[in-house]
């Protein structure tokens, strides 16, 4: 959901707390200011320079004062959307913004704003690896596809591909209802791609063992992405909060990259995004500029899925479109799909604008323009952070493999 992109460091009244690595999901540039420990409201805000980031809560009137703050370029890492409260982090221009909005803020501890990455999570050479042994110890079912570049790659920089995992078993190929599974797409949420790949390993390791995963497996065609922004990725285990990808040609100097979930062509530009290329919400110079969004743009054109889910962090949350507005879906699948998941996790279901509003996404996009069921999976709650420590995974596998089973399900007519 947002942003910060170098090691965070607080200072406790005279202790300074630093950071080991930082995760996240976008790029800030700025290291966030030294914050009193006891210190609260704008009193406590004070910022030394114009670029200076600093991580609050804001309180908030509803969603579209939030909306409001968010299209000056804020980085929301969290929402509350009964408490009416945001985790965001603001420079001296977007402060004064909250302000003029009527929001009150506190101080974030020191406990809430530092992220390190725990061992465990996999870097994408290990993700990577690791999808090459279930193809090819298991080619009856599974291929290891290459779907496009990350941004590097097209610049010569760095050898990352966007790599989906392809699972199905018996059964012409083609006629199959086809569910999609996406991850990574914000670098920081470092949990995504981990649910991913336990998807990718259950299906596989469990087929011909597991009837449910057999009987999925054989009349389903799979596709599952763990890590759509490699290159972010890359520097938020190096501990760089990063949320964007890594474009610094278009995407700014001081928070280099574009948002790849802004980036998307339906209701690009309309709300919820910048185009200030600093911005840790900038959208692009125009829809599907970047590679990343392009690959999944051609996977999910190519293999219309019959259920779409994007996964993020950390808000506890089951979305569905629409996001870009307050009009209600017509669709009725998406409330009765997006209930059925929160009964299974324990989430928060509701339409995406409830929680602001926002265009340029993916699962918008495929809701748009494909006609899927498609959904935003917010994993984490408000004191998990982008990079909760790896004994939390146990718990949000147990959480989410039980939606992305009942997407599985019901692919072949999603609402019912």
């Amino acid at each position: 959901m947002s942003s910060l992109k170098r090691s965070l460091a607080l200072c406790l009244t005279a202790a300074t707390v630093t950071t080991a690595v930082v995760a996240g999901c976008g790029t800030h540039t700025n290291s966030p200011a030294p914050l009193a420990a006891n210190e609260g409201g704008w009193a406590a805000v004070a910022f030394s320079t114009p670029t200076e980031n600093k991580p609050v809560v804001v309180h908030y009137k509803d969603a579209d004062t939030l909306t409001q703050l968010v299209n000056a370029g804020v980085d929301v890492w969290s929402v509350d959307r009964h408490a009416h409260k945001a985790k965001v982090v603001l420079n001296a221009t977007q402060g004064s913004v909250a302000r003029k909005l009527g929001m009150k803020v506190d101080l974030m501890t020191a406990r809430e704003a530092t992220m390190s990455v725990d061992k465990g999570y996999r870097t994408y050479e290990q993700v990577a690896a690791r999808l090459q042994e279930l193809a090819t110890s298991n080619p009856q079912i599974a291929t290891l596809v290459d779907i496009g570049d990350s941004w590097e790659k097209t610049q010569g920089r760095a050898n990352r591909d966007l790599l989906a995992l392809h699972i199905t078993g018996k059964g012409a190929k083609g006629t199959k209802p086809v569910v999609t599974f996406v991850g990574g797409t914000h670098a920081r949420e470092i949990a995504t791609p981990e649910m991913m790949l336990m998807e990718c390993e259950k299906l596989v390791t469990q087929y011909g063992k597991d009837a449910e995963v057999t009987t999925a497996v054989d009349t389903r065609d799979i596709w599952i992405v763990p890590m759509v922004n490699p290159d972010g990725h890359a520097h938020a285990m190096k501990g760089q909060s990063w949320r964007k990808n890594t474009n610094d040609k278009d995407g700014g100097h001081s928070g280099p990259g574009i948002d790849l979930n802004r980036n998307y062509g339906a209701f690009w530009g309309v709300n919820g995004d910048s185009g200030n290329p600093d911005s840790d919400v900038f959208r692009g110079p125009k829809p599907f500029s970047e590679p990343e969004t392009q690959a999944i743009q051609k996977l999910t054109t190519e293999h219309v899925p019959s259920v779409y889910m994007t996964f993020h962090s950390f808000s506890n949350s089951v979305m569905w479109p629409w996001d870009h507005t307050h009009d209600i879906n017509p669709d009725g699948r998406m409330k009765i799909m997006g209930e059925a998941m929160a009964k299974f996790s324990g989430y928060d279901p509701y339409q995406g604008s409830e929680m602001y509003l926002n265009g340029g996404d993916d699962e918008e996009w495929v809701f748009q323009n494909l006609h899927s069921a498609a959904f935003t999976i917010e994993i984490g709650t408000w004191g998990d952070g982008f990079m909760p420590p790896y004994s939390k995974i146990a718990q949000f596998w147990k959480e989410n493999s039980q939606m992305m089973s009942y997407a599985l399900k019901v692919a072949d007519k999603p609402g019912r």
